[in-house]
């Protein structure tokens, strides 16, 4: 009888622990307490984001990534960047902004990439600020988590001197049309100048301006018939005049 009573209780606390591991098994599942993220700084692009080094790259170009990873499901960080020394003194570069920076719990250590950001750093006013020759600027990434133990992480990097670029008013390699009325270069002028519709034999219905020989020989022309008239006009005055005195 007592054998019996204690196979009883073997089962019941067999049964017991079996579902106490069945209630327990979703919990390994949720977020681990504390802010048990990882934040890197990346060069824009790179060839591997599956790096399982989630390598994190002190030096970038003027555009890069914040990667985020194994942060608690619904997470949310403010994100700040200021100026570090040497370069400043702590001022924000850009205003400080808060996004969720995970959508999935934590759990997948290195591989449990949650987000990435891109910046670039032709948007920030660095002309203020110390530029190091050889290192650029010295900037500080602050990571903000409201409400979680050991909310805050910080990153530091260099950043190098960006400009945006300026967009020209015209792209270049277009084309340019010369005023209407204006003379091409090399000083040809338009069969349709004037105004007339051109032919193929290249008469445009006197449209086209008078110049060069032309011009010279029209005017020549016009003085000898006026030295003519000229002429004709005194002899005739003459042959009256003989014709009155007889």
């Amino acid at each position: 009888m007592a054998q019996r009573r204690h196979l009883a209780r073997a089962a019941l606390t067999a049964a017991a622990a079996t579902a106490c591991l069945a209630f327990g098994s979703p919990a390994l599942a949720t977020d681990p307490a504390g802010n048990n993220g990882t934040v890197k700084i990346d060069n824009f692009d790179v060839d591997n984001h599956n790096d399982p080094n989630i390598a994190n790259r002190p030096h970038v170009g003027c555009d890069f990534q914040v990667r985020f990873f194994n942060f608690d499901e619904g997470q949310t960080a403010k994100i700040t960047f200021t100026i570090h020394p040497p370069s400043g003194s702590g001022e924000e570069v850009i205003p400080s902004e808060t996004k969720t920076i995970s959508t999935t719990p934590a759990g997948g250590g290195s591989k449990d990439e949650d987000a990435v950001f891109t910046y670039h750093v032709s948007d920030w006013d660095l002309t203020s600020y110390k530029e190091q020759p050889k290192q650029g600027y010295h900037v500080k990434l602050t990571i903000t988590s409201a409400g979680v133990p050991g909310g805050v992480k910080h990153k530091v990097f260099w950043v190098p001197k960006c400009t945006t670029p300026t967009t020209p008013s015209t792209p270049p390699g277009t084309p340019t049309t010369p005023p209407t009325g204006s003379t091409p270069p090399g000083g040809s002028v338009s069969p349709s100048a004037g105004g007339g519709s051109g032919g193929g034999n290249g008469d445009n219905g006197g449209s086209l301006p008078i110049t060069g020989v032309a011009a010279t020989s029209i005017a020549l022309g016009g003085l000898v018939l006026i030295g003519g008239g000229v002429v004709l006009m005194t002899l005739r005055r003459r042959r009256d005049k003989i014709t009155f005195t007889s």
